[in-house]
């Protein structure tokens, strides 16, 4: 059974549809402003995110470019060896690797860079024809070089392996060194690198080598033998971490003045989770987030008031019909209605017109708000590196806890008020000098005057010999001992503080309730916003399905009940309970699933085709073709991972999986 082929062709009796129409009708008939839509929206967030990708590596690249052109072609002298520190995101080092290429391409024609991977390594030979053969196509466009080359210089015949063609090559070509960079260099065998190195010195190439790790410079160091790291002259170089990069990339998608879309908070903790788990690339993270905008513009037609411009003849009445269904305008309305308002929500009822000005109006308004939150919590960034240093929240963690709703009464905001209350002089200043520069105006304006303030009472206080603290200070508290009938209470008590130190307290306590009304008017919970639903995503099942996926029992399923992937008349059941039931005319490897559920640990092959055939066989089939469907569905099972052969009875098959473990 495990060396017969079989084949079953049956021709189709309709051919099947390869593009899914789009019906024009209802919801569906703005479908081609949303495409338009989405290729403006997602153009847009993808040229912020690549100019961050572009930028992020530039001090690292420039390190690199100086390094490989300030290291002579002495020979007598070790190989100059440049270590790049990465992290543990290996197609965050592959991009540097690449851009890096382009650089040298680009500006410096004379060096040849060469990059290699572990698979290119098998041996010593491979790494070496390999190298070869990329270093010398690079101005041919090709590498098929297969066969033996031949060197030009005396017209001798060299084998494709030997280093002697690189001279060769560098001299017709004039070509002044070559770069040869390790991607994954841990992935790599150690005796074959100190082979590849020892090679390297004794030859007569100008080699420059790059080692890309995922460790640690010591670790890497460990790795090698002393001889050869003696043959190599090593710098390091600390390339982004990709945790910082993701953390650019977020921003970009939150922080940008013609933003009209937002990720909502479950949304955005489970991608930050993924990527925190999984070591996923940053690629991966762009993916799922080009994916949420083709979700909520492709699945939602509500999504089309997000354009800009719509008049009342580009929005289909259904759309609008729709939109007064939102959980969002059933508040807005009963908010209305308790203010007395019943006149302005009928005109919103009757009246498509105002309907969708007052959209437009409350779309603006709610993209206002949520640039308010996400200038908030810059502002709380700011603040905690000077107030509270230790503490390790990133800024795309503080966005989930803002987009909640609950942020402004977090512990995290109060410690952050608290800690301005105590605040020393001299931290209050970088404060005060970092709130100037923020685009809120009254933030700005207020903390410009008590700036001036604070110096005019520094000025004056110049005598003291330490910062000047407020009546908040743990320095002016003062334990009290008291006895009351035989017992010992302790009770705090505030000191007497001086005249300077009174007024810097009237400053501090000015900037906390400044701070204090800002974050209490713009950390709002977005999902109170009128038509929220439009300008927010949160909904996890769709990625959830294409990013995490569940293939095992996706597969039990369609298997058990093909009816629900097939949509036809011919498998669906007629029973009403939910246990599967045996069709002759389900697929064969549907019906013989069934059958492998039923039986044991050991599955006798002979005993299977009967139970199989008692089920398929018509009057009018032979043989021959039901044995040809057995065989080809417990093929299938074989493949799918299900059942393997035995060896203890050669007629019997082993079962692998049981349904739902």
């Amino acid at each position: 059974m495990d060396y017969e082929k079989c084949f079953v062709l049956d021709a189709p009796e309709e051919r099947p549809k390869k593009k899914r129409k789009i019906d024009g009708k209802g919801l569906q008939s703005s479908w081609e402003q949303r495409r338009q839509l989405f290729d403006d929206l997602w153009t847009q967030q993808e040229r912020r995110i690549t100019d961050i990708l572009h930028k992020s590596n530039q001090e690292t690249l420039s390190d690199i470019l100086e390094f490989v052109d300030k290291e002579s072609s002495d020979r007598a002298a070790p190989i100059p060896t440049g270590i790049i520190s990465g992290g543990p995101d290996l197609s965050f080092q592959e991009s540097l690797f690449k851009q890096l290429a382009e650089k040298l391409q680009t500006s410096r024609g004379q060096v040849s860079f060469v990059p290699l991977s572990s698979k290119d390594a098998s041996n010593l030979k491979n790494l070496l024809k390999v190298l070869i053969q990329r270093a010398t196509s690079q101005n041919e466009g090709t590498e098929d070089h297969d066969d033996e080359l031949t060197s030009r210089r005396k017209g001798l015949r060299l084998l494709n392996y030997d280093l002697e063609i690189l001279r060769d090559w560098s001299v017709e070509h004039r070509v002044t060194k070559y770069v040869v960079a390790f991607q994954n260099s841990e992935a790599f065998d150690t005796a074959l690198l100190a082979e590849v190195i020892d090679l390297f010195r004794a030859s007569l190439v100008s080699i420059v080598l790059l080692f890309g790790i995922s460790t640690s410079v010591e670790n890497f160091q460990d790795r090698l033998p002393r001889a050869a790291i003696r043959n190599v002259k090593g710098q390091r170089f600390d390339a982004v971490q990709a945790r910082d990069v993701l953390e650019q990339v977020f921003e970009a998608t939150i922080d940008d003045p013609g933003q009209r879309l937002w990720l909502g908070p479950g949304l955005c903790h489970m991608l930050l989770d993924r990527q925190n788990d999984h070591f996923q690339s940053v690629q991966a993270f762009i993916d799922s987030l080009k994916y949420a905008y083709m979700s909520h513009i492709y699945a939602n037609p509500l999504s089309l008031l997000m354009k800009t411009g719509l008049t009342i003849k580009a929005v289909p009445k259904d759309h609008l019909d729709a939109a007064r269904n939102l959980q969002s305008f059933r508040r807005y309305a009963e908010g209305m209605l308790d203010e007395g308002k019943t006149d302005a929500l009928r005109s919103l009822l009757n009246s498509e017109q105002e309907f969708l000005k007052s959209i437009q109006r409350h779309l603006s308004s709610g993209r206002d708000k949520m640039m308010g939150i996400v200038r908030t919590l810059k502002i709380v960034c700011k603040l905690r590196t000077h107030l509270q240093p230790s503490s390790d929240i990133s800024p795309s963690n503080l966005y989930v806890k803002a987009m909640s709703g609950d942020f402004n009464q977090s512990p995290l905001v109060r410690e952050l008020l608290l800690s301005i209350k105590k605040a020393q002089s001299d931290v209050l200043a970088k404060v005060l000098d970092d709130l100037k520069t923020f685009d809120e105006v009254e933030i700005a304006e207020t903390a410009k005057q008590l700036r001036a303030r604070l110096d005019a009472l520094i000025a004056n206080n110049k005598q003291a010999d330490g910062p000047l603290r407020s009546e908040h200070d743990i320095r002016h508290e003062t334990l009290r001992t008291t006895v009351v009938a035989q017992k010992v209470e302790l009770s705090k008590q505030k000191s007497k503080i001086t005249k300077i130190d009174s007024e810097y307290s009237q400053i501090v306590q000015e900037l906390h309730g400044t701070l204090e009304g800002h974050f209490k008017a713009t950390l709002v919970d977005p999902k109170d916003l009128f038509m929220h639903e439009v300008f927010m995503y949160d909904i996890k099942g769709p990625h959830r399905d294409s990013f995490t996926p569940r293939p095992r029992s996706v597969i039990e399923r369609a298997l058990s009940a093909p009816h629900d992937y097939l949509n036809c008349n011919c498998c669906q059941s007629t029973r009403e309970q939910d246990e599967p039931i045996l069709l002759p005319s389900n697929p064969p490897a549907s019906i013989l699933y069934q059958l492998y559920l039923e039986s044991g640990a050991l599955i006798n092959v002979s005993d299977l085709f009967s139970a199989f055939n008692a089920i398929v066989s018509k009057e009018d089939d032979s043989e021959k073709r039901t044995m040809a469907l057995f065989q080809r569905a417990l093929a299938e099972l074989k493949y799918m991972g299900f059942i393997k052969p035995s060896r203890k009875k050669l007629d019997h098959v082993s079962k692998l999986a049981w349904k739902g473990l």
